[in-house]
This record gives structure tokens, sequence and C-alpha cells, in this order.
């Protein structure tokens, strides 16, 4: 049977030369100093190769050759005792990137460019995306990248990507057989048809405007896929603008009959959070039966979520068992599922062992989950098993606030208001920025965070002693009726009525709370 190559210069799945060279040209200033033979040239030190064997390198169709390869035996094995060695293709490199040629610089000034370089940081963090995307890239070594990046230590970071690139890069091949064995495996423990994923992805991927009537159509023909978006779509509102949980469960279970993994784990979710039902006793034998159907199906979350259950006593006829709990959010640790590792960084922290805590939710942090990073930060920002270090805390602060809106932790933003902008923050080397500390309480706060109606309050008292508008007053009662509905009212009451006095006592009455 004749061999098929996947490419390697247009698959975010690939940590591959052809990447690598299509990331150049995409961020280089000057695309004309960025060829892709140029770029080959540059990495090889050659000017004599093809453009069609350079070609075949990287889209995959042939493997490096030894000649080039052997170049890089001889930097691996001789890069830890003279890191120099790679100095003329990183300077040549940044030539290309910034479009101009550089003097001849020692490797100490190499280095000093490399440190701050944006275009090379930018470069490194998408091959470091593309080594996490790559099955045939370990763990350790995407740690170690990630690592590197964050400490700017970008020269070290591209030449020990390069040198996997170059040697330790593996062609990947597939044909049409393995492709429907793989898919065919994946539906092995369902009772889905090849045939309706196919119908499925088929309208997904044709479908223009009138893909919720047409995906309302296939729905109606049982197909799980279509019913499972369907049950999403209604879960969040999406249809009429709020959620129907019983029309989302009606759906969720056609495609659950179907033996539909996430289908299953959602219609347990939705009875533990109180969405359907009232955690009657019949609820949670069925909610742990969609629960351990998903799991026999293979969804990590619901292996995840029984753990859960083993933790609050909502399995049927059991009491609360830990020690189970921790069985299955290793399970799930297993295969990366982030929220294990905070479930079990949350445990470790209730029993005070806060190193171990620290090591679960940096697992967490690391891959960018925002509760997670947020937790982090506050162990930096507060020196809990580790030193204080608030570079590092705002550092976690803002990944906690760089995901989608549906999974970010809003306390991301008050923390960062509170402890860097509206004061400034030495350490973190932040000067203070009202404005900003302002627009960070105000995303809080709608989402419930009522501390930083608190801030606003004061932001907005000093506001109206400076400048005696109403507006700010205003805004002071308005916030105030919102904080007073809600339990927190009463720990800062105290701390509002001195900061009230500072206004003139005419404007108290408008203050009716006080």
């Amino acid at each position: 049977m004749k061999k098929n190559f996947i490419k390697m210069n247009n698959n975010q799945n690939q940590l591959s030369l052809g990447n690598f060279c299509k990331i150049m040209k995409e961020l280089a200033q000057n695309k004309s100093f960025a060829s892709q033979t140029e770029i080959f040239y540059n990495l090889f030190d050659v000017d004599n190769v093809s453009d069609s064997t350079i070609n075949n390198y990287c889209i995959g169709y042939r493997a490096i050759g030894s000649e080039f390869r052997q170049k890089y035996i001889t930097y691996k094995k001789h890069y830890h005792e003279n890191p120099a060695i790679f100095d003329n293709i990183v300077i040549g490199l940044l030539s290309i990137l910034d479009g101009e040629v550089y003097p001849k610089l020692t490797h100490e000034q190499i280095l000093s460019k490399t440190e701050n370089h944006p275009l090379l940081k930018k470069i490194d963090l998408e091959l470091y995306n593309l080594a996490k995307n790559d099955e045939t890239v370990s763990s350790d070594f995407t740690q170690i990248i990630y690592n590197q990046i964050s400490q700017n230590q970008l020269y070290k970071t591209l030449c020990d990507l390069l040198l996997y690139i170059v040697l330790e890069k593996k062609q990947p091949i597939y044909t049409q057989t393995s492709q429907k064995e793989v898919i065919e495996n994946l539906l092995n423990n369902t009772n889905i048809s090849v045939s309706e994923l196919e119908k499925f992805l088929k309208l997904q991927m044709q479908d223009g405007i009138n893909y919720t009537h047409s995906l309302k159509s296939l729905a109606k023909e049982k197909n799980p896929y279509a019913c499972y978006e369907m049950g999403e779509l209604e879960y969040n509102g999406q249809m009429t603008g709020y959620p129907r949980y019983i029309k989302s469960y009606e759906y969720f279970k056609i495609a659950a009959e179907k033996n539909h993994p996430r289908a299953c784990w959602l219609i347990a979710q939705m009875i533990y959070q109180k969405k359907i039902g009232d955690m009657s006793e019949e609820d949670l034998k069925l909610a742990w039966h969609y629960l351990k159907k998903a799991e026999k199906v293979g969804s990590v979350a619901a292996t995840n979520t029984i753990g859960v259950c083993y933790l609050k006593g909502y399995v049927p006829g059991e009491e609360k068992n830990e020690a189970k709990a921790i069985e299955y959010f290793k399970k799930a640790i297993n295969n990366e599922y982030v929220y294990a590792y905070n479930n079990l960084g949350k445990l470790y922290e209730q029993k005070k062992d806060y190193k171990t805590a620290f090591k679960y939710f940096m697992f967490g942090a690391d891959k960018e989950e925002s509760w997670a990073c947020n937790k982090i930060a506050e162990y930096y920002r507060q020196g809990i098993a580790t030193e204080i270090d608030m570079q590092k805390a705002f550092k976690y602060y803002n990944l906690a606030t760089e995901v989608p809106l549906n999974i970010l932790n809003h306390w991301a933003f008050y923390n960062l208001a509170k402890y860097f902008y509206l004061k400034g923050n030495h350490q973190a080397g932040i000067e203070k920025n009202l404005n900003k500390a302002t627009e960070y309480f105000k995303k809080a706060a709608k989402k419930g965070i009522y501390p930083a109606y608190e801030e606003l309050i004061y932001i907005y008292i000093d506001k109206y002693k400076e400048t005696s508008l109403d507006y700010y007053l205003n805004k002071i009662n308005e916030y105030l009726n919102i904080l007073s509905k809600d339990k927190y009212y009463d720990k800062c009451q105290n701390n509002l009525k001195q900061r009230l006095l500072e206004i003139e006592k005419k404007h108290l009455a408008l203050v009716k709370l006080i």
C-alpha cells in the first residue's frame, strides 16, 4: 500500500521544520527576506540546495537529509560545553525576522538581544503550542520549553526546539484505512454509527445561514451529535435568550441513549446542579446511572465527577469516601483532566498541606485553567508554600483572564484591580492606574463578586469629594443598594459608614442605607 504522509507545513499538530519556516515567514517584518529557502540556508549553513528538495523536507515528503542532520548532531554534542555554537544560526534568524543585517556580535550580546525580542518570543510560544498538540512530543519536553519561555530564555528555547525538529521529529504516516479505524475505535463503546458522524460533520462544514434549521431537522432524525448540540444551545439559552433545561435534557437524553459520552455526563451535571429535579434519592440514582454510563464510554469529565460524588456523599447507597474520591481524581489526572488537579489541590489545602496543594494547583495553572491560575497567583501574592513573588502573582492573575468568558474566574480581575492597579505595586513594577482598577472592579462586580462593589464605592467617594458631581453620588447609591442584598454587606458596613462620613452631611440623606 502506498504511504500517505501528513503534511508538516500547515498542520497544527506537528512540531516540524515546515511549520517553523511558515511561522518565521508570517512574523518576519520584510517577507522578501523570509523565503523558505533563505530560512533553510540559514538553519543549515548551506547555499546550494534545490528549492524542490527543501520543499520536500518542509512538507514532509522526505526525511531531512543525513548531511543536514549530522550538523545538528554535532551541535547537540557540543551545545552544553559551548552554548555559542548556535550564535550564527540565531543571529541569522533575527536578521530574517527584523529585515536587517546585524554586525558580528559576541555571545553575551546575542543573549541580551534575544532575551526580550518580541518576535522571537512569539516564535517560541507558537512552537510551544505546536509541541503541546504534537502527540510525539513528551510532556516533559513541553514543560521544559514552557519554563524557559517563562524565564525569557528565548535563545536556549529556540535551540532546544530546533534540535528536536531536526533530530527527533519522525515523519507521521497515515492511510485511509487507519484513519477509518481510529474513528471506529472512538465509537466502539457507543451505539453511534460512522454515517451519523459523517452526516453531522457534513452539516457543520457545508451548511450556512440555515444551520440551526438544518441542525433541528437532523436532531428530529435522532442524530446523537445534532441532539447533543441542540441540548447545548438550549442549556446556554442560545435558542430563546434564556436557558430551557427541560428542553435541553430531552435532547441530551436522545444522545445519551446512543451513549454519547458528554450528553450522559451533562445530564448528571444538570441534576447535581439542580437545573432539573430536586436532588431527591430518585434524582441521585438517575444522575449516577448517567454518570457511570459516561465513564464507561470514555468521559474523563465523568471520572472526575464520580470523585466529587464520593467526596460529597452523592453516591447512592454509600457514605462519603475521601479515599475513593482521590482514586477517581487520580484516574482523571492520568488523562490530563485539569479540574481533577484542582480538586486534589483543594483537598490538600483543606488538610493544610499547602506544598502538595500548590503542586496540584500549579499543574492546572500550567495548563492555563483560569481558576487554578488565580489560585496560584494568590499563593505567590501571600507567600503560601512559596516565597512572595508579586511578579509571578501578576503573571498568573493575567493568565487567568486570558480565557473564554464562560470559563473565566472573575476573581482574577478583582485581584488585579485591588493589589496592582488601585495603588500600584512596586514589587511587580506596576504603576497606579485608577481607570484600569475601576474597569476591572466593574467586571468582577458584574459576576457577583461583592467586595468589588465596596471598592467601587470607595473610588466614587473620592471622585465625589474631588468634583461634587451628582453622577458619582448616584453611583454610590446604586452600588450600596446592590451590596446591601448580600451577606458580605454585614462585613463591610462599618467601613462604609466611616468612609461615607467624608461626604458633606447634606448629601448623606441620599445614601439611604447608611
